[in-house]
């Protein structure tokens, strides 16, 4: 236990001044189930849950934790892909899934206000009646939270820039439980869905004195604060899409017509995807996962041409064209089928702005679980690591069949989000092998020049072993914000 059981007691019952006594869970039964996510990280029962329903009670936790020395482990779903949600130092899980509010769509200035228990589900829906879709990440889970996604740098599928950092300002409780705000949302204490109308600011600037607070938050594992609620980047529903492929035999083939397409402006969402990926997404069972990657091309670009909300037919016919011109230039072929999946441009456009739909995710289809390694680089150097990582995956005896690829320009490919993902059974006999490998295979590609931008899994050490003063000045600031290490300690090595 993080505190001796008269501790423990005192601060349950203030806790539950505060929240209400069915809200504090000490339940083993319960407390198990908030002990892992779906990564593969260890396992560490909290001493407590604490649900919360809004940003008073968040403050009132917090402020009581804060009192005590005693760790807060914010948790806004029980999907978190690197365990960041896990308490590394036991204490209290602090539960914001029941925050579900979405109390304003500004569609004028494309944002709108969520509160961390919305899940991309729950936000497609609303913004729909309203003509809206969200920027979401390439197929998340249906049950993730919108506001963990962003803050996890999960990069959005369209490229163009302008959508490209989501974030527009936020209301955060510091480990303290101080109240703050960023940018235009910190021009009144009143909330937040009023202050467009009773301020006439439109809550769209993220700046404001001294640092940009909400780069802070981002990335940094819930140590520095608690977003109680946010307002994001969204944009219209297009009147007309059509999904084409440009299939190559090799990712080096690739290179050259992807950043033709990107410099040309072409499409909404972009990504690239190998075979395995590519069948782990559009297999109609698990079982066809094998055969289809035997099937579909090495490597493929994926474009959706996008109508907008002006002169649609025009705006396809023309990126038809262009993007015809590209594919004569570099000899390539265009597609709406794939070999296995005739039907497959169909499928994948109904699925851009939705969550995965599935009850197993896609890349836990074949294996039951999965690895991922994640960075930034340009497009160029990626066959390097690629090829890389493979060989490193053979000599250490994995299926090199079974690994994944996913490429995300950002920004019109001024850079690259990049995962290497590794499906692996999380009941084999083999698994500690296979994290091992995932750790050498993170510092290979690293050390080859990779630009590691999310301090997850053991890849914390790594980074700050290369940041000079970056580390030391993180230290800094959350002994300034947090002085007591109350949120998430043992996390990004803090």
């Amino acid at each position: 236990m993080s505190a001796t059981v008269s501790t423990l007691n005192t601060m349950i019952e203030a806790i539950a001044g505060v929240v209400g006594k069915e809200q504090v869970i000490t339940d083993p039964a319960i407390l198990k189930r908030y002990a892992s996510d779906t990564s593969l990280m260890t396992p560490r029962m909290p001493d407590m849950v604490v649900k919360v329903k809004n940003t008073s009670q968040v403050q009132g936790v917090v402020k009581i934790a804060n009192e005590n020395n005693y760790p807060v482990v914010p948790r806004s779903s029980g999907t978190g892909t690197y365990g960041t949600g896990i308490p590394a130092e036991g204490g209290m899980v602090l539960d914001l899934s029941g925050m579900k509010r979405i109390p304003r769509t500004d569609t004028r200035n494309r944002w709108v206000l969520i509160e961390p228990g919305v899940t991309f589900g729950e936000l497609r829906d609303e913004l729909a009646k309203h003509g809206m879709q969200p920027l979401n990440p390439l197929l998340p889970r249906k049950d993730k939270s919108v506001i963990t996604s962003v803050l996890e740098r999960e990069p959005v599928l369209t490229a163009k820039t302008e959508c490209d950092e989501p974030i527009r300002t936020m209301e955060i409780v510091w480990g303290t439980g101080e109240l703050f705000r960023t940018g235009a949302m910190a021009v009144d204490t009143m909330p937040a869905e009023e202050i467009p109308d009773k301020t006439k600011s439109d809550l769209c600037s993220v700046g404001g004195p001294g640092i940009d607070w909400w780069r802070l938050m981002t990335g940094c594992q819930g140590t520095f604060g608690i977003v109680t609620i946010m307002n994001v980047k969204i944009f219209h529903q297009p009147l007309m899409q059509k999904v084409i492929f440009l299939p190559f035999n090799s990712l080096e083939d690739a290179v050259m017509p992807f950043y033709t397409i990107q410099r040309r402006e072409i499409g909404h969402e972009c990504f690239v995807l190998n075979a395995y990926n590519l069948a782990a997404i559009l297999a109609e069972k698990e079982t066809d996962i094998p055969e289809l990657v035997a099937k579909l091309p090495a490597c493929c670009i994926v474009l959706n041409l996008w109508g907008g909300q002006f002169f649609p037919e025009d705006r396809i016919a023309y990126e038809d064209k262009a993007v015809a011109e590209i594919a004569d230039q570099f000899k390539c072929s265009i597609t709406q089928g794939l070999a296995g999946v005739p039907e497959a441009s169909e499928r994948l456009q109904s699925m851009l702005t939705s969550p995965w739909p599935g009850d197993v995710y896609w890349k836990e289809r074949q294996m039951g679980g999965c690895l991922d390694i994640v960075f930034e680089s340009g497009m160029d150097k990626i066959p390097i690591y690629w090829n890389l990582f493979r060989n490193l995956a053979g000599i250490s005896g994995l299926s090199t069949s079974n690994l994944g690829f996913y490429i995300q320009p950002r920004q019109r490919a001024r850079v690259c989000h990049v995962e290497f993902n590794i499906p692996c059974d999380p009941q084999s006999g083999s698994i500690e092998k296979i994290k091992s490998f995932h750790r050498s295979a993170s510092e290979a590609v690293m050390n080859a020049g990779a630009f590691f931008y999310r301090p997850y899994y053991d890849w914390a050490d790594m980074i700050y072993a290369r940041s000079g003063y970056t580390y030391e000045t993180i230290k800094k600031l959350k002994k300034i914000i947090d002085p007591n290490r109350t949120l998430n300690p043992g996390r990004i090595n803090l």
